[in-house]
């Protein structure tokens, strides 16, 4: 019997499966408001942290674009559904650093999986920029890490190991900024606990 859920793990990747259904059961425009909403916490905690921050992809200014990719409406256009979401200034380091944000609403405090494909195209035209993770039911909420440095766990996706990439350590003003920290993470927690 064991053989033959194995088989069948293998056959029709059941987690997969599991993980697209659990996708699915929203909208586009669903997980648009929540991807918003976890790039906006994000932008409020680096600026309060003394960073100056700016949208940059193209969710930001080519919205119409990026609804007519998705519908399917005109060609995916790869360089530009991978632009970063923001662009942090900091004056003090003397450098700009592209962020991509993602969000992981997962029952799974510490489920941070990204698509292995999506992280290849960001690698291939944003090499510079940094992920950050969102994991709202995880204890430290904000996750950072340069993109080339994460590890490939799996054939589809690539696991972001939470314990070793706290925000600071790629954005270390926020470790002035306690109070800061701890308010937004728990804002987030509160957005996101439905959900």
């Amino acid at each position: 019997m064991e053989e033959d859920v194995d088989e069948m793990r293998e056959k029709y990747d059941l987690e997969e499966l599991l993980k697209k259904l659990l996708r699915e059961k929203h909208s586009f425009a669903y997980w648009r408001v929540v991807g918003n909403i976890g790039k906006e916490l994000v932008r409020a905690l680096l600026e309060a942290c003394g960073y100056s921050v700016y949208p940059f992809g193209y969710e930001s200014y080519l919205t119409h674009i990026k609804d007519k990719m998705h519908c399917g409406k005109i060609e995916r256009v790869p360089q530009l559904q991978r632009m970063p979401d923001l662009l942090v200034v900091s004056e003090e380091m003397g450098h700009v650093v592209m962020v991509e944000v993602i969000v992981r609403t997962t029952k799974q405090p510490n489920d941070a999986d990204i698509d292995k494909r999506k992280l290849e195209e960001l690698i291939k035209f944003w090499p510079d920029s940094v992920l950050v993770v969102v994991l709202p039911k995880s204890d430290h909420v904000f996750y950072a890490e340069k993109i080339t440095e994460l590890k490939i766990t799996d054939p589809e996706f690539v696991n972001f190991d939470i314990g070793e990439s706290p925000i600071n350590k790629i954005f270390p003003n926020v470790d002035n900024y306690p109070e800061v920290l701890k308010e937004l993470q728990e804002l987030c927690k509160k957005l996101f606990s439905n959900i």
